[in-house]
């Protein structure tokens, strides 16, 4: 099977995990040139993003409708695009089915976050300031809002709105595209909010016009955003039957509370999320799912007891929006489990399911990827836990300590490598001898060699502190996170 994939923009989640995800489920995955998906505050080359697209060829067609209309995420929450201009360019989608009528077209577009991109520090005391407005106009509370709105630069409520109405515009362009059987499915991503956040209306309506369409079954609205073209992978396969898995969640509270940046309760969009990848869910099933995110002692007794009952476990950590929680951590990998395949929590709460969903449907369906998930799976350790988890405040810190901005690191010399070199790669050694060598890993299928795993770089794609990338090569063999 073949995959042609325009990507949200060229972060490691929308790029190198793509490409990971897309070999454990044994797709062919085609991506465009980096350079044409632009860089942070950078749109991509709309016009020949278009032109690429149109002449490939491929069994399915996962395209991300911001990139495709705007540059990308981050491009998507700005004016350089018209409302005319965007639906103009989303037209290309007819002209794809026209040219691919047996492939599926598969589509990602992202409802739109509550607050602005930040780029700066000055930037995100707008950003704050900007969601503590809506949250008062959310929750009724008028004067607060009104002392709020006073305070931004003129024009600045106007422009924001009318983006919203545009990207919402958009959306419900998507839906008609579905309708119409041009689009497959559509995933309609929440991206970072809060309840009765300005995105309620836009939700109720996108889900009104999907039910009135007929099309409510292939429109899935959730949290989430960088995590959707992952997903959208699982569902190009030939194969599409329901896989099983156990759900286990550490307490009530876990699969009940409205996780950070999310507008919902956890567990609305665990069943979204898992019915969009085709997963159901089975008590009988050897593979688990177990989600732990209110209680650590609660946790680690169900998952020291899930252990001795499942073959594969696969962790979902919510403890936190952004990186792991530490003590959970350290103290599942010092129970010495032999089963553990999996780990996320490298961002908000759906996106870090995504992410792990997406692996267990690869676990599921093949017999030739523990390898790559094994990789995977030490990689989001040294990811999620070790530089989100652990080690990313202190690289704030040193930040701070000289006066720097967290979102231009490469400006303070060799801050970073100093950091990179004298802190990080010695921590993620000393895991990986202390943890992986001589100790046995089903995921890796057996017992993992003595310096059979090493770094071969890490680094900050967007020059900021909020995310990561790193290489392992595992025996002679790169395994890019």
């Amino acid at each position: 099977m073949k995959a042609v994939v325009l990507p949200m923009d060229e972060r490691p989640p929308n790029y190198s995990v793509v490409q990971k995800i897309g070999k454990m489920l044994g797709l062919e995955i085609r991506l465009p040139g980096r350079e044409l998906l632009g860089r942070y505050m950078r749109p991509g080359k709309c016009e020949e993003l278009g032109l690429w697209l149109i002449e490939e060829s491929g069994d399915a067609f996962v395209i991300s409708v911001d990139m495709l209309l705007f540059g990308g995420l981050i491009a998507s929450r700005a004016g350089d695009a018209s409302e005319l201009e965007a639906l103009k360019r989303l037209e290309l989608i007819r002209e794809l089915r026209e040219r691919n009528p047996s492939s599926r077209i598969l589509l990602s577009s992202i409802v739109r976050r509550a607050s602005i991109s930040v780029s700066s520090a000055g930037s995100r005391e707008l950003w704050e300031r900007l969601n503590r407005y809506l949250r008062a106009i959310g929750n009724g509370q008028d004067s607060e809002a009104r002392s709020i709105e006073s305070t931004f630069p003129r024009g600045f409520l106007e422009s924001y709105y009318r983006l919203r109405n545009r990207n919402h515009i958009v959306n419900r362009a998507c839906v008609e595209l579905v309708k119409e059987k041009v689009a497959d499915l559509l995933v309609l991503a929440q991206e970072d909010t809060f309840p009765n956040g300005p995105q309620k209306r836009e939700l109720e309506a996108l889900e009104k016009l999907s039910l009135e369409s007929g099309v409510a079954e292939s429109v899935f609205i959730h949290n989430g955003a960088d995590e959707v073209i992952q997903e959208l992978l699982t569902f190009t396969s030939a194969d599409r039957q329901p896989l099983s898995v156990d759900l286990i969640y550490d307490s009530p509270e876990t699969e009940k509370k409205v996780m950070d940046f999310e507008d919902r309760r956890f567990g609305e969009n665990v069943k979204s999320h898992m019915r969009l990848v085709g997963l159901t869910v089975s008590e009988e099933s050897q593979t688990s799912i177990f989600i732990a995110g209110s209680d650590i002692e609660k946790a680690l007794e169900k998952l020291k007891d899930l252990s001795k009952k499942k073959k594969r476990i696969f962790i979902l950590d919510v403890f936190r929006a952004n990186g792991s929680n530490r003590q959970f951590v350290e103290a599942f990998l010092n129970m010495g489990l032999e089963n553990i395949w999996g780990y996320s929590a490298w961002n908000t709460a759906s996106n870090s399911l995504g992410t792990l969903l997406a692996v267990v449907v690869a676990a599921c369906r093949s017999t030739n990827s523990s390898g790559e998930i094994g990789s995977f799976y030490l990689s989001r350790l040294l990811d999620d836990h070790l530089y989100q988890g652990v080690l990313r405040d202190e690289l704030e810190k040193r930040i701070r300590d000289v006066g720097g901005d967290e979102y231009r690191v490469s400006e303070l010399g060799r801050l970073f490598e100093e950091f990179r070199d004298d802190l990080f790669i010695p921590r993620a050694v000393e895991l990986i001898e202390r943890y992986f060598y001589g100790r046995r890993h089903d995921v890796f299928g057996g017992v993992v060699k003595k310096g059979s795993i090493s770094i071969a770089d890490f680094f900050l794609p967007w020059d900021r502190t909020f995310e990561c990338d790193l290489e392992l090569i595992e025996e002679g063999r790169e395994c890019r996170r």
